[in-house]
């Protein structure tokens, strides 16, 4: 298996400013790193971390990414995203296919922002050696 120390997963943004809001208000993550406005890197936890890039995204053009987030309480996240206006496809679901608890949002750039319990008793949890 391949040792990596930390992972980054990148964003494109059309409007930086308005994505720091979404994730450093709203999320609550830390901006750790910043280029010249050419790209800002946001902590997630001690390992993991969000980029976001300034591009060109074409109005109603088609999202394929998705930012997952392993949470331990995805019911909790529905109050606060309400509050702030984010939209959201309401009350988490259950998925048993995949053992996955989860509440599926967008960012303002319509990146879908999923906030997921995974309940398969088999998935490495954080802290665990495997």
């Amino acid at each position: 298996m391949a040792e990596f120390d930390q992972l980054i997963t990148f964003l494109k943004v059309n409007d930086l400013s308005r994505s720091l809001r979404f994730y450093q208000e709203i999320l609550g993550l830390p901006q750790v790193y910043a280029r010249d406005g050419k790209v800002v890197i946001l902590k997630a936890n001690d390992s993991s971390f969000i980029g976001l890039v300034p591009a060109e995204l074409p109005a109603g053009a088609q999202r394929s990414s998705a930012l997952t987030l392993i949470v331990k309480d995805a019911d909790a996240w529905l109050p606060r995203l309400d509050r702030a206006g984010v939209p959201n496809k309401g009350k988490p679901i259950f998925k048993s296919e995949f053992g996955i608890y989860v509440l599926y949002a967008s960012d303002p750039d319509g990146n879908t922002v999923e906030f997921l319990e995974m309940r398969d008793p088999d998935w490495p949890r954080a802290g665990i050696q495997g």
